[in-house]
């Protein structure tokens, strides 16, 4: 049972990991206006948050109706089935209570993170304690997923704190809470893990430098700059992604062309 609780949370952790992306400009140069919108709305609605719409709802009639459908159909079964099965917020609280059992615990905690009253006031005091204290270390890196989820702002300095932890999933929760929860106080810190000197876990290093793209710094694109012609392909790609969301534009794995615009735009 506990090799099945890790297996299951190996998977929810890379699929955490996927992000959107901005598709390939036809040339090097502005990304396509349509294209840049989108992204930068996107980012905005995913460092909002769940509880919080940026995005519109729907954006045409089709989807509208989706929507409806949903509201009247799905939503209704699904409480049903939950109510039938007892997976309710106090099974899950109680689950989370079970010290005894690690496994139990990390379910009941990201479970009950999916009621929007749980991702408030004192659950986020509750997920933070055992962030901190949670003795396992999947546990721990379950409780900074619960946070990251919360949008929990305040705890930066645990954040990076926990980005010097010797297990790599809780660095890499870590990692993702500081890409979702923006503060500048990061960005130093954030820099160095970008480095395969600082950091030996490439999906740490992939979240760091994730997490740049909401900092217009010419620091943070200095750096960015840097990593394109890294030797792990998925840090490059996450710097050029991040270059894009920053500047609009596309020089593709040119450091150099990077650099010349960054000049000319006194960055």
């Amino acid at each position: 049972m506990r090799k099945f609780g890790w297996l299951a949370w190996s998977v929810l952790t890379a699929l955490a990991g996927c992000a959107d992306s901005i598709h390939d400009s036809t040339a090097p140069g502005p990304v396509d206006p349509g294209l840049y919108s989108d992204a930068v709305l996107d980012n905005q609605q995913r460092i909002a948050g769940e509880d919080v719409r940026v995005v519109p709802l729907y954006k045409t009639p089709l989807e509208a109706v989706g929507v409806g459908l949903d509201l009247l159909i799905g939503e209704p079964i699904a409480h049903f089935f939950n109510y039938i099965t007892h997976d309710s917020a106090s099974y899950a609280a109680r689950k989370m209570a079970d010290t005894k059992s690690p496994d139990q615990q990390r379910q009941g905690m990201l479970r009950l993170t999916d009621f929007p009253f749980a991702r408030r006031g004192i659950y986020i005091r509750g997920y933070a304690i055992l962030a901190r204290d949670g003795g396992d270390f999947t546990l721990r890196a379950a409780a900074i997923r619960a946070l990251n989820r919360c949008r929990a702002k305040g705890y930066t300095a645990f954040f990076l704190e926990s980005l010097s932890d010797d297990q790599p999933l809780v660095r890499l929760e870590a990692a993702d809470a500081l890409s979702n929860i923006p503060d500048p106080d990061a960005v130093p810190l954030l820099i160095v893990h970008t480095g395969v000197d600082a950091e030996t876990d490439t999906d740490v290093r992939i979240s760091c430098t994730e997490a740049l793209r909401n900092f217009h710094t010419a620091e943070v694109m200095h750096a960015l700059v840097d990593e394109l012609d890294d030797q792990d392909f998925g840090v490059a790609w996450q710097a050029r992604q991040s270059l894009e969301l920053l500047t609009g534009q596309d020089f593709r794995y040119d450091p150099k062309a990077w650099l010349i615009y960054l000049a000319g735009s006194g960055t």
